[in-house]
C-alpha cells in the first residue's frame, strides 16, 4: 500500500482522486482541502490543507508519510506551492511558479508561444488603457480583450464583435484593476475549439484524449465566459490525423520550449486551441487539467495512474503508453442559479453575481455506475451531515455511452434526479452547436499544404464557433 497527497478541489480534483483509486488498488489519496462529502475508503479529505498556503501542506506532511504530492490547482501553483514543497525535500508533481506563469500571465504565455513556434493569434499587450483603445481602433478585425492575470470564475476574456465592445471591455478592466491595469488584445479567431491535454515530466509528454469544452454560461453558447458548463470527450473531430497534427504542431514544440527554458514543468498541461480554416491556433496554455474536461476525459483512462506519476518523477514518461476505453462521455455542470427569481433582492446566481450557499442537495447516490458518474465540486456536509451547496459549480454529472447521443442521454437522465434550490445547467452540452461566429464566407480557405485533405474537410465542417 502507498499514499499520495493531492492538493486541489472542485470536480477536477474529485476526478483525479477517482483516477488514482480506480486504476491503482493499492493507493490511498489524501485530498486537501478536498470535499468532505466524498465517501470512499481510500479518499481522505484533508480540509486543513489550504490552496493559498503551502505551509499547511508542509504541516500535514510532517505528520503523514506519502510517496509523492500532486498539486493540481492553478491558484496554488501560481504562488509557488511546488517550489516550496520541493525545497523541503518532498517529491512533488506540478509546474513550478515559473512554469505556472504560462497560465497566470497571458502576456508571458503569448511570448512563449511565439518564441517556440506554436501558432497563435496576433496580439499586443498594454499597461495603458488609452493605448489599448487606440490599438483596437486601428484593427480591421474583431478582437478579444484578456486581463493578464487569473480571474475567479475564468471570465478574464471578453470576446468582442465590434471595436466599441472591445473599448468597453478595456474600460471595465481598467476600473477593476486601477494602477495594476494590464491586458492582452488579440485577434479573434473563428473555428471550433479543442482542449488538448498531456502529462509532462519536464522532458517528455504523454498525450491524453482531447475534449470539447462549453465555456459560455447559457444555452446556445450565449452569456459570459466562465470556468465551464460542461464538456464532451473524446473531441468529435479528434481522429488520428488531427491528433498527429496536435502532437507535431503543439505538444512537441511546447515540450521542447519548457525543457529549453528549464521551467520545471511536470504534471498536466492543457492547451486551449482553435481548429480554424488556417489550421490549429493556440488560444491559451493552462498549467493543469481542464475543469470540466477532467471529468469527461479521466474516467476513460485505464492505465495505472500512480505508475504514470512515478514515470513523471523519473523522467521516463516516454516509455509509457496510455490505455483508454472506447466510450464517449458528456459532462454537465450543475450550478447555483437564483433561488427565487421573482425576488428582486435575490442573487443572480453563478457566474453572474452573488449566490446562496448551504442549500440541501437531494438525489446523490442514485446513479448507475455503468451509465453515469457524479463528481463533487462546490458542496460540503451540512450541520446535519447531509450534503449542501458551497460554491457556484456544485457538481458535475458525467454520462457515458458508445455514442455521444447515448452519453448525453445518460448524463441528463442523472441531472434530472439531482436537485437543490436554484439548480441550473445548460441543456445543450454535446448537442450540435449553432453558429455564433462570423459567416462561413468570411473564413479563410483551408490550407492545401498540410497533406491531409480529410483534415481540411474537418476544418470547414468545424468552423462555426468563436474564440473564447
Amino acid at each position: 500500500m502507498t499514499s499520495v497527497l493531492l492538493v486541489g478541489g472542485t470536480g477536477r480534483g474529485h476526478a483525479l482522486c477517482d483516477l488514482f483509486v480506480r486504476t491503482d488498488p493499492d493507493v490511498t489519496v489524501y485530498y486537501g482541502p478536498g470535499c468532505d462529502v466524498i465517501e470512499h475508503e481510500r479518499i481522505v479529505p484533508v480540509p486543513e490543507v489550504r490552496l493559498d498556503d503551502p505551509a499547511t501542506a508542509l504541516e500535514f506532511l510532517s505528520r503523514h508519510q506519502v510517496e509523492f504530492v500532486l498539486v493540481a490547482n492553478i491558484d496554488a501553483l501560481s504562488i509557488g506551492y511546488v517550489d516550496v514543497l520541493a525545497a523541503r525535500g518532498h517529491r512533488v508533481i506540478g509546474p513550478t511558479k515559473a512554469a505556472a506563469a504560462l497560465e497566470s500571465s497571458k502576456e508571458r504565455s503569448k511570448v512563449f508561444l511565439e518564441r517556440h513556434g506554436l501558432p497563435t493569434a496576433a496580439y499586443e499587450a498594454f499597461g495603458d488603457p488609452d493605448k489599448a483603445k487606440a490599438y483596437i481602433r486601428g484593427r480591421t478585425h474583431p478582437v478579444v480583450v484578456k486581463t493578464d492575470g487569473l480571474t475567479p470564475y475564468g471570465d478574464g476574456a471578453v470576446v468582442c464583435d465590434t471595436a466599441a465592445d472591445a473599448e468597453e471591455a478595456v474600460d471595465a478592466f481598467a476600473r477593476a484593476q486601477g494602477e495594476d491595469f494590464h491586458v492582452v488584445v488579440e485577434e479573434r479567431l473563428f473555428g471550433r475549439e479543442i482542449s488538448v491535454f498531456a502529462l509532462l515530466d519536464g522532458v517528455n509528454h504523454l498525450m491524453f484524449p482531447c475534449a470539447e469544452d462549453y465555456k459560455r454560461a447559457l444555452d446556445g453558447d450565449l452569456g459570459k465566459n466562465c470556468d465551464g458548463m460542461g464538456s464532451v470527450a473524446p473531441h468529435p473531430l479528434a481522429g488520428g490525423d488531427l491528433r498527429d497534427r496536435i502532437r507535431r504542431e503543439l505538444l512537441e514544440p511546447l515540450t521542447r520550449g519548457v525543457r529549453d527554458e528549464e521551467l520545471g514543468f511536470t504534471g498536466f498541461v492543457y492547451i486551449g486551441a482553435m481548429i480554424t480554416g488556417d489550421g490549429l491556433k493556440v488560444i491559451e496554455i493552462n498549467a493543469r487539467f481542464g475543469d470540466s474536461e477532467a471529468q469527461a476525459v479521466l474516467p476513460s483512462v485505464r492505465s495505472n495512474f500512480s505508475d504514470l506519476c512515478r514515470a513523471v518523477l523519473k523522467q521516463d514518461l516516454d516509455r509509457c503508453r496510455l490505455v483508454t476505453d472506447d466510450l464517449v462521455r458528456c459532462s454537465v455542470a450543475v450550478t447555483q442559479g437564483p433561488v427565487d427569481p421573482s425576488d428582486p433582492a435575490a442573487g443572480p446566481g453563478w457566474p453572474f453575481g452573488e449566490f446562496e450557499t448551504g442549500l440541501p442537495i437531494s438525489g446523490l447516490g442514485t446513479e448507475a455506475p455503468e451509465r453515469a458518474q457524479v463528481f463533487y465540486a462546490g458542496m460540503r456536509k451540512g450541520p446535519g451531515g447531509g450534503p449542501v451547496t458551497s460554491g457556484g459549480r456544485v457538481l458535475h454529472v458525467v454520462g457515458s455511452g458508445t455514442t455521444l447521443e447515448q452519453a448525453r442521454a445518460h448524463a441528463y437522465e442523472q441531472v434530472a434526479r439531482i436537485s437543490f434550490p436554484g439548480a441550473r445547467s445548460r441543456s445543450d452540452i454535446g448537442a450540435r452547436r449553432a453558429s455564433t461566429g462570423a459567416p462561413r464566407t468570411e473564413l479563410p480557405a483551408p490550407r492545401t499544404d498540410i497533406g491531409r485533405p480529410d483534415l481540411g474537410d474537418a476544418l470547414l465542417q468545424a468552423a462555426h464557433s468563436d474564440h473564447v
